[in-house]
């Protein structure tokens, strides 16, 4: 039976050629059609013949940063999606990521079997938006969700960017993740809790309000939180 990752073109920025070899040679095994370039000059003439759906992409790069690369990718080509792996951990360079265009920002080291996650998930989510499938939509520039019936709620941007983590990421996203996403310096732990909880309710009732009480956001115990629906997103 043909596996449908190889549907999915995978472009891996990455100048340490090492770490850049591993990964192409697993995500490849997986099925993935993967190519491995170096820097964003090697992109560009990639680019001449031919287009990823998805790029994985270092920002500690020579030339050319990560972060300038993501940004005219995600002008040039807005559908691609865009998978930061970085060593850069704090929370001001996630929130920079994301601004940049980043659909799922990932830590180093991480290991291969949760990037394949990611990509799997993307890739997914790719494929049925093309396809039309997705019915639900969330436009991160007009900070607007429509549902099946094209009743559209106003989000404001903290909703956004946490619809946007739930959406992309693989599977379930962690409390760390959230805390990383959301916190800052100056507030503690609880105080962060207390945001996420007030950000996940008020966007619940935004889904009821659509006529949704079918679709949530699942709390799974001792992990973190899911989206139980499909989740189309434009407008970068």
């Amino acid at each position: 039976m043909a596996n449908n990752n190889s549907r999915t073109k995978v472009v891996f920025i990455e100048d340490n050629e090492t770490m850049r070899d591993e990964l192409v040679h697993f995500l490849r095994a997986e099925g993935f059609d993967v190519v491995g370039l170096g820097d964003g000059f090697e992109l560009n003439e990639h680019l001449k013949d031919d287009q990823p759906q998805i790029l994985i992409l270092d920002l500690n790069l020579q030339f050319e940063d990560g972060i300038n690369i993501a940004r005219r990718m995600r002008t040039s080509y807005p559908e691609i999606r865009i998978v930061m792996l970085t060593g850069r951990v704090q929370s001001s360079h996630r929130l920079e990521g994301y601004e940049a265009g980043a659909d799922v920002y990932l830590t180093k080291p991480t290991r291969p079997a949760e990037i394949l996650a990611v990509l799997k998930n993307l890739s997914r989510r790719y494929q049925s938006e093309v396809a039309a499938e997705v019915a639900w939509k969330l436009d991160v520039s007009r900070y607007v969700m429509t549902s099946t019936h094209g009743h559209s709620a106003a989000l404001t941007t903290s909703e956004v960017r946490l619809l946007r983590e739930l959406a992309v990421s693989s599977e379930c996203v962690s409390h760390g993740q959230l805390m990383a996403l959301f916190g800052d310096e100056m507030a503690d732990e609880k105080t962060i809790k207390a945001r996420i909880e007030v950000l996940i309710s008020r966007l619940r009732a935004k889904l009821r309000a659509l006529g949704s009480e079918a679709l949530d956001i699942r709390v799974l115990r001792g992990q973190g939180y899911q989206l139980t629906f499909a989740l189309s997103i434009s407008g970068y």
